[in-house]
């Protein structure tokens, strides 16, 4: 099967593989990106990979929660360019918009005045401009967000009880360690079916009772990238962020309850 270059291209940029092994590896699964990537890591060519585009469309993100940590939005307002998403109209439309989704909801979309605003700032920059993804939280936990310095990256976490410092600790976890799953336990079965597969392939030439063996450790470790309670912690990596939540002075463990992250121009 010929693979196009664009093709090569795509999965180079996910996996940072080398040219040719993302070409062999495309050509040897009909084209199919996902199982490149799987077929990449058994042969060791990459380590891990995010199914994710990371091309990024232009524009800001917005982050407000309440005084009481009980509400947040998350808005993302997109354009075409750095250059207008720096404009005053632009910032001040992003603005309204996380105010208005934290008094009305993620409906104030389809609402007119949203629309109209938003065809006023694209006809006076010149530029499309959308709403993109937008987020109402209303929990019963205490809610603590993060957005990175670069404004490209915003989380949301649900602690069980109020306390901004661990809450403003673990969103920036999830923005720098970019977790998939909370824990073991939120891993779906087939998820966790396939990554052994991959590892029971990558020792295959050993005896299964060792195989076995090795996989699981590989497990282990595969935990500490993509379940956020597992992710070594940021300011101490000897620890695990359950083990930081573990360590608070007073009330005993933190339990994170949900977590949420944005990463602007992410499909």
């Amino acid at each position: 099967m010929k693979i196009d270059s664009e093709t090569i291209k795509k999965l180079r940029e996910k996996t940072g593989a080398g040219i040719l092994d993302c070409k062999q590896a495309l050509e040897k699964t009909g084209g199919d990106m996902d199982k490149a990537i799987d077929r990449l890591r058994v042969e060791g060519s990459i380590r891990a990979a995010k199914r994710q585009d990371r091309e990024a469309r232009e524009g800001v993100l917005r982050l407000k929660v309440t005084a009481e940590g009980r509400r947040a939005a998350l808005v993302e307002l997109n354009c075409e360019t750095d250059f207008v998403s720096r404009t005053r109209e632009f910032q001040e439309l992003a603005d309204w918009l996380l105010e208005e989704v934290l008094r009305e909801g993620e409906g104030v979309l389809r609402q007119p005045e949203t629309e109209r605003r938003i065809k006023e700032v694209s006809g006076r920059t010149g530029e499309k401009t959308a709403a993109g993804r937008v987020f109402l939280w209303d929990r019963r936990g205490f809610i603590a967000g993060y957005l990175h310095h670069n404004g490209r990256v915003a989380a949301l976490v649900e602690l069980d009880r109020a306390d901004p410092e661990a809450g403003r600790e673990v969103a920036m976890q999830v923005v720098v360690g970019n977790p998939d799953h909370l824990d073991e336990k939120s891993v779906p079965a087939e998820v966790v079916d396939r990554e052994m597969e991959i590892f029971r392939l990558q020792s295959a030439d050993k005896p299964e009772p060792i195989r076995e063996k090795v996989a699981a450790g590989k497990w282990r470790k595969r935990l500490a990238e993509i379940c956020l309670l597992d992710l070594p912690y940021i300011r101490d990596p000897k620890i695990s962020v359950r083990e930081y939540l573990g360590k608070m002075p007073a009330g005993g463990a933190i339990q994170v309850k949900d977590f949420l992250r944005l990463r602007l121009g992410d499909e």
